[in-house]
């Protein structure tokens, strides 16, 4: 009889999983292979900056960023995604996230990521880290190319939140036993619902947000 986890535990991927954004190094890597012109490399680099500084909408910024994919053959994406996590991407997970995830699967926890990353990074970094479940953004793919256009809303923000609270209702886990691992403002959402909030090297609005809330930090 298979056993029943305990708990969930939900790991954002770029900059709580991973020491970087995963999205920078795979925009360059198409850049270099061909598959990214000019001035749509120029556009994320100048979208990524706002993004990090908060100059505006954060669902609209990580909507226009992932649109640079458009006119792409979904196959060439997962391949080169494919190739950047076995070569960089695997090398940037934190050590010291690596240690909490051994730890919750020592206790017997269930271990997804969260992310509004896509599938083509979040899966083979969940494969690699053995875990049970990826709960990401999505591209509209029609006949094989990309769109540009998102697939339902981006996993940020209060979607997260939604996904959360469906996954564990679905699965039966109670909230108040969820750890949630983020990085960002954006992840206050989930962070707030669940039992147990880490903030693992917060942006500076969640470090002040976790220390009047008294949630717990690491790096």
């Amino acid at each position: 009889m298979e056993q029943q986890e305990k708990y969930v535990v939900f790991f954002d991927l770029d900059k709580t999983l991973l020491n970087i954004n995963s999205s920078v190094p795979l925009i360059l890597a198409a850049y270099k292979k061909g598959l990214l012109k000019t001035p749509s490399l120029l556009k994320a680099v100048m979208l990524s900056v706002i993004y990090k500084l908060r100059l505006g909408n954060t669902i609209n910024i990580t909507e226009s960023m992932a649109s640079w994919l458009n006119g792409l053959h979904e196959s060439t994406v997962i391949e080169l995604s494919g190739q950047l996590v076995k070569e960089k991407l695997i090398h940037k997970i934190r050590p010291s996230v690596i240690e909490e995830i051994k730890r919750h699967k020592t206790r017997g926890a269930r271990m997804v990521i969260l992310s509004a990353s896509l599938p083509y990074t979040c899966e083979p970094i969940a494969r690699h880290l053995k875990f049970d479940d990826v709960l990401c953004s999505s591209m509209e793919v029609v006949e094989g190319v990309f769109t540009g256009k998102p697939l339902g809303n981006i996993c940020i923000e209060k979607e997260k939140e939604i996904r959360m609270r469906d996954y564990c209702l679905e699965k039966a886990f109670n909230l108040q036993d969820v750890w949630c691992f983020g990085d960002s403002y954006s992840d206050r959402f989930i962070m707030e619902i669940c039992g147990n909030p880490v903030c693992v090297h917060p942006d500076s609005r969640l470090r002040k947000l976790a220390k009047n809330k008294n949630w717990k930090l690491m790096n």
